[in-house]
């Protein structure tokens, strides 16, 4: 944890050039000589949110990558810091679909997800942090109206496939609290049931792999995919009278469905749950085409 007067002073202290995070990611990820990873990660954190996708992405998104998941810099505490602050951005401007606000929201959904990674290869968090981490992952996913990709001159964006990088892990984890497993998956089909645009900068892909981590798990809930799987042809069918949000619907669930399976063919892991949503999900799609 960062002592008062450390934090005041790196609050009150000028930003660091992009050069001065360019020569961290040359110099293999290292932090400068004198100074910590946790002293840093403030800052780069509010870079989370910078309209410049250099800075944001290629630097900052990479550099924190690096020092929670390859390097380990950070420890427990210093995760669970960062956790908050992540949890809290989510909610900065959520329900805007204009400007660059989305940014702090998708890029601190995706580092949420490096630190669950994390979290699972060596486990830290309580049952009770799992769990508070899941219910603002799903908040923040139905929430989020900002649903663009990619932008020529911000870079990514991408809520929808940042988020589902954090349900992924999520889904994954040891701990999963009981029942979230058709939380997870009712939040998918209302994702693409209800966005406002057409999924298409591989959403459909990241969200697939959601699903296919729960297929995965040990306890993995067939019942609740077998209900997801009817919801989710459901509103695949053409709806009567026609219209747009209807059509909307139609293809993002029909493109969830052909990723899943795509994902799941390639995906030739032996997993006796992924061999259930495999068939059921092949049964499905006979009856949808």
């Amino acid at each position: 944890m960062l002592t008062p007067v450390i934090l005041f002073a790196l609050l009150s202290a000028p930003p660091h050039p992009k050069a001065y995070w360019q020569a961290i990611a040359k110099g293999d990820f290292e932090p400068p000589a004198g100074v910590t990873a946790a002293q840093l990660v403030p800052e780069l954190v509010a870079n989370l949110a910078s309209p410049d996708p250099e800075l944001r992405d290629d630097l900052s998104a990479t550099i924190l990558t690096s020092w929670i998941a390859r390097k380990k810099l950070l420890g427990p505490e210093d995760l669970r810091s960062l956790i908050t602050t992540l949890r809290t951005n989510l909610r900065q401007g959520i329900g805007t679909t204009d400007g660059d606000g989305v940014l702090l929201r998708s890029f601190s959904a995706l580092t949420l997800s490096i630190v669950v990674a994390r979290d699972n290869e060596a486990p830290f968090l309580t049952e009770a942090e799992q769990a508070a981490l899941l219910d603002s992952a799903l908040d923040y996913f139905h929430d989020e109206r900002d649903l663009r990709g990619f932008d020529p001159a911000l870079g990514w964006m991408h809520s929808a496939a940042h988020t589902a990088d954090l349900l992924k892990f999520l889904a994954r984890s040891a701990r999963l609290p009981a029942g979230a497993q058709p939380r997870i998956l009712a939040a998918l089909a209302a994702k693409n049931r209800d966005a406002s645009g057409v999924f298409t900068q591989e959403e459909d892909e990241r969200m697939a792999r959601v699903v296919i981590s729960i297929a995965r798990r040990p306890d993995f809930d067939r019942a609740a995919y077998t209900t997801w799987l009817e919801t989710m042809t459901g509103a695949s069918k053409v709806q009567a009278p026609v219209n747009l949000p209807g059509l909307r619907a139609r293809q993002n669930t029909r493109h969830l469905l052909m990723a899943l399976s795509a994902e799941l063919l390639a995906d030739g892991r032996p997993s006796e749950g992924a061999d259930f949503a495999r068939s059921a999900l092949h049964d499905a799609l006979n009856k949808l085409f």
